[in-house]
């Protein structure tokens, strides 16, 4: 499952992941967020994705979005809210770029993206 949501006034797209994801919603979910964006005319966006609410996924899922994922404009902040440290380490493989942190709350993932406030260790 996933929920996408757009914060024009800030350029922020806030992304909900949960439960087990399939190859076939990883296509259906990357081709709905590059559509959303490009509807909401964001040419500079950051993003929050909150996957506190996914275990562990398929190496095949993971591998998809890797792969999906490199067709997206970048963003210029991205934070990556995780729940247990086994989906943290998931989630690292995929999302490597200098401007992406990982954080535990949405609260630290949102003073990164939109204030450039690193989030805690451990937060």
């Amino acid at each position: 499952m996933y929920k996408i949501d757009i914060d024009a006034p800030n350029a922020l797209v806030v992304v909900e992941l949960a439960g087990m994801l399939s190859v076939e919603e990883v296509d259906d979910f990357v081709a709905t967020l590059i559509h959303r964006i490009t509807q909401a005319r964001l040419s500079s966006y950051a993003m929050l994705i909150d996957v506190s609410h996914c275990p562990v996924q398929s190496q095949e899922m993971i591998n998809a979005m890797e792969q999906k994922l490199r067709l997206m404009h970048r963003a210029r902040a991205l934070a990556v809210v995780t729940g247990s440290s086994l989906a943290r380490l998931q989630v690292r493989r995929i999302f490597t770029q200098p401007f992406a942190r990982f954080s535990s709350t949405r609260e630290a993932g949102r003073d990164w993206v939109l204030f450039g406030k690193e989030p805690p260790p451990g937060a």
